[in-house]
């Protein structure tokens, strides 16, 4: 079970990763934020259950796989989505409302408060009070539907970069297994030698 909670520290959250009480202590949480390294963040018990935790970005993309004996890798079935081998948990965008639409709103309320107190001589001589209202109006529409549209490109780039990054977790997650692998390999050759000293010492 994954569980996902506001950290102390403004623009962090919590990811908290649980499984049955019976794996505490022969499983841990391998991804992205700890490099792939296996057992560097073991579930333990707590109550009934096995938990770890982890504090990230809000915008960080988490990618992970349990491990657990028998080098027997799984995923978290409440992760955002499983692809290339691995659980994704994506970013979350700031609490409140969208920034980009906030920022557009302030800036036309402040060039709508500049234009009051210093308008065009000229231009206010012949509009009327409604014609100025609507022309400052329209002006902070075009100006919010850009800064909208910039943010919306913006956010599609991130959802193309998305890929990329699974892509190269998963080549990372790949190499680990492979380093646990030879590191397993490595211990069982040892296992074999010392075996077999023990049988011409016989």
């Amino acid at each position: 079970m994954l569980q996902r909670s506001r950290a102390a520290d403004t623009g962090q959250r919590i990811l908290t990763f649980s499984l049955p009480l019976d794996w505490a202590g022969r499983a841990s949480v391998v991804g992205n934020f700890n490099d792939w390294t296996p057992g560097a963040l073991p579930l333990v018990a707590v109550g009934d259950v096995a938990e770890a935790s982890v504090v990230l970005p809000d915008d960080y993309i988490a990618v992970f796989r349990y491990l657990g004996e028998g080098d027997h890798w799984f995923d978290e079935p409440d992760a955002d989505y499983v692809d290339a081998g691995a659980s994704v948990v994506l970013g979350v965008e700031p609490m409140g409302p969208d920034p980009d639409v906030a920022v557009a709103v302030a800036g036309g309320a402040a060039e709508e408060a500049e234009w009051v107190a210093t308008p065009d001589p000229g231009a206010s001589a012949l509009q009327s009070p409604a014609e100025r209202a609507v022309g400052v109006t329209d002006k902070k529409r075009r100006k919010a539907d850009e800064k909208v549209a910039r943010a919306v490109d913006r956010k599609r780039r991130k959802a193309t970069d998305l890929t990329a990054k699974v892509k190269k977790a998963d080549e990372k997650q790949r190499k680990a297994a492979e380093r646990v692998a030879k590191e397993q390999a490595k211990q069982d050759r040892k296992l074999a030698e010392k075996a077999e000293k023990k049988t011409r010492k016989k």
